[in-house]
């Protein structure tokens, strides 16, 4: 009941939102009170509708998005609305906003010492962490029947695979910082001593595990020790082209009093606009103007030195001068972007050259299914056939 309700919440939004559009473009073309109080009218029905569905859903039972139980349709469409829109969505506490918690086989993890040990039997000391990228969910790694990349590498190194559930709309510094307590929950309630810590990141999520290191180092947190290795899949480390586009085109828009209106870009959520340079701080983007020209101002964040870090990228060209894949990278990250590589020295992350690895003809979401991606992560953590990843 709560995914009805806050379905039927964000239509209510979306009306607001088009009429304050077809307003503002009636007024740029003819003005006068007439219209004016027609739009009024509009929106004050649409908000006595709003309350008044909000007033009857709420004497309904209902589950939380938290804990969502219904088809695996239903999880993937309100991940791509919490992608798309879920700052608004979790600024006006709708039910769809997605709440940061931890999987192990579709189960939302209690972070308590007994719940854990009740959920998961046979903890390994060594967990390994997934998580997911833009308008993406848990499911997202487990594609067209491939096994998932957890399950792959519970299999080769004994882990414990677990999956991160976000609302990938927020800033990547939200979320990195909520994710950098989350794990500082995991380590003190694990069943067993966590002795090894991997943390794998598709495309943003990649930017939000950066931001979780940085706050956990800044504070400190005792999880930090056990971080062994980190993986960043087709991540945007110095921005996508894509959001630097969309950018473009409303910019664009916003020259003329006619055009103006229809400028809709200044709606997508701050996840989207952080992916513009690709942020991971708070400072990256408090006092910004996101929907203004602008430069790059984000603080350079190097790689911890007392982790591995590993990058894949993926590229639609047959080799890396392709024109095709310099062009466009993966679909949606460039190669270099991917790499850490920046045209500013200061800003390039420093990754061993035998960590680095490029798949070709591939695009973005390839690289959460191909096995010889998943060959490739434990090939580097086995570092020559090791079973006990350390």
């Amino acid at each position: 009941m709560h995914t009805i309700q806050g379905g039927l919440r964000l239509a209510f939004d979306s009306v607001a939102g088009v009429t304050n559009a077809v307003e503002g473009v009636h007024k740029s073309i003819a003005r006068g009170p007439i219209a004016a109080s027609v739009y009024a009218i509009i929106r004050g029905v649409n908000g006595a509708l709003r309350q008044g569905v909000d007033r009857s859903l709420a004497l309904l039972p209902g589950s939380m998005v938290a804990n969502h139980t219904g088809s695996a349709a239903e999880l993937r469409a309100i991940a791509a609305l919490n992608g798309a829109f879920g700052d608004h969505l979790e600024a006006t506490a709708n039910p769809l906003a997605i709440p940061m918690t931890l999987l192990c086989d579709s189960t939302v993890l209690c972070l308590e010492p007994e719940a854990l040990a009740a959920a998961i039997p046979r903890p390994a000391s060594h967990v390994a962490l997934m998580v997911h990228g833009l308008g993406m969910s848990e499911l997202g790694w487990s594609r067209a029947g491939a096994p998932a990349l957890g399950s792959s590498l519970q299999q080769a190194l004994g882990c414990t695979p677990l999956y991160l559930r976000y609302n990938s709309g927020r800033n990547v510094s939200c979320n990195g910082r909520e994710l950098a307590a989350l794990l500082d929950a995991l380590f003190r309630a694990w069943p067993v001593p966590l002795e090894s810590l991997s943390l794998v990141g598709h495309s943003m999520g990649g930017l939000v595990i950066r931001s979780a290191c940085w706050y956990a180092e800044q504070a400190k947190m005792p999880w930090l020790p056990a971080l062994r290795r980190i993986v960043c899949l087709g991540t945007p480390h110095h921005g996508a082209p894509l959001e630097r586009a969309g950018h473009a085109l409303d910019l664009m828009l916003q020259q003329t009093r006619f055009t103006r209106p229809l400028a809709l870009g200044k709606y997508r959520s701050a996840g989207i606009k952080d992916l513009r340079f690709g942020n991971l701080l708070d400072e990256d983007w408090e006092g910004w103007h996101p929907d203004r020209p602008g430069r790059d101002r984000r603080r350079a964040v190097p790689l911890m030195p007392s982790v591995d870090y590993y990058f894949v990228a993926a590229t639609l060209g047959a080799h890396l001068r392709h024109p095709l894949g310099v062009l466009l990278g993966d679909m949606l990250v460039r190669t270099d972007s991917a790499v850490g590589y920046h045209k500013d020295t200061s800003r390039c992350l420093e990754v061993n050259p035998e960590h680095c690895k490029v798949f070709h003809e591939r695009n973005h979401f390839a690289l959460l299914s191909d096995p010889r991606v998943h060959q490739q992560l434990i090939q580097w953590w086995t570092k020559g056939g090791s079973r006990v990843a350390t």
